[in-house]
């Protein structure tokens, strides 16, 4: 069996403003790679050592990987299929400020749809590249760790699982949370979801059910 735990990066300082990042080049800040290492040594502690880390190279995933290099002794290896979707003019504003001038556009993505703007990234091809770099970094893996992004984790996940990359059953991740799936050879399935270094704390305690 292949467990591959999909990792959300840490927060940086354009997420703590709602500020739009997609392929924007964004570094962890000092609140962010804390957070990085807390994840970074909750994930260790409950997995072990990964045969494999890959991580999408945009600063803000590429430090919290190297948390969890740092922890575990595993080099991460960027894989540029990993990178976050393009969201083309969207990119630096907040949600407030497209919300102002493309509603309709904004409310197409929150149904899962591709919003009509210039450089958006579209859902089946983002799907495509991050489900192929997740597959080659399993093969031959009893457990791998990918640090990548909300979007991509979600968009390669739901192609994965065979699903359709429209679908929002997968929600949203909140930074420093992973997922976990696990295929038997021929199918993925999901294992755990929404995990994080509190939760992990909470399973380990004596009161926990």
């Amino acid at each position: 069996m292949t467990v591959l735990v999909l990792m959300r990066h840490a927060r940086t300082g354009y997420n703590a403003e709602g500020r739009l990042q997609g392929s924007l080049d964004v570094p962890l800040g000092e609140d962010g790679r804390r957070q990085a290492r807390e994840a970074a040594r909750a994930l260790a502690a409950e997995y072990g050592t990964p045969d494999r880390i890959v991580t999408s190279p945009l600063l803000r995933a590429a430090d919290t990987a190297a948390e969890l290099s740092a922890v575990t002794g595993v080099p991460a290896r960027p894989d540029a299929r990993l990178t976050q979707r393009s969201y083309g003019v969207w990119e630096g504003l907040t949600t407030a400020e497209v919300r102002e001038r493309w509603p309709h556009e904004l409310d197409r993505r929150d149904c899962g749809l591709d919003p009509r703007i210039e450089g958006w990234g579209g859902a089946a091809d983002v799907a495509a590249r991050v489900s192929e770099g997740l597959a080659e970094a399993c093969e031959g893996a009893r457990l791998v760790v990918a640090v990548s992004h909300g979007s991509a984790i979600m968009l390669g996940s739901l192609a994965l699982l065979g699903l359709d990359v429209h679908a929002t059953v997968l929600g949203k991740l909140p930074h420093a949370h992973w997922n976990v799936l696990e295929s038997t050879g021929r199918h993925w399935s999901v294992a755990r979801y929404g995990h994080s270094a509190a939760s992990s704390l909470a399973d380990s305690s004596p009161d926990a059910d």
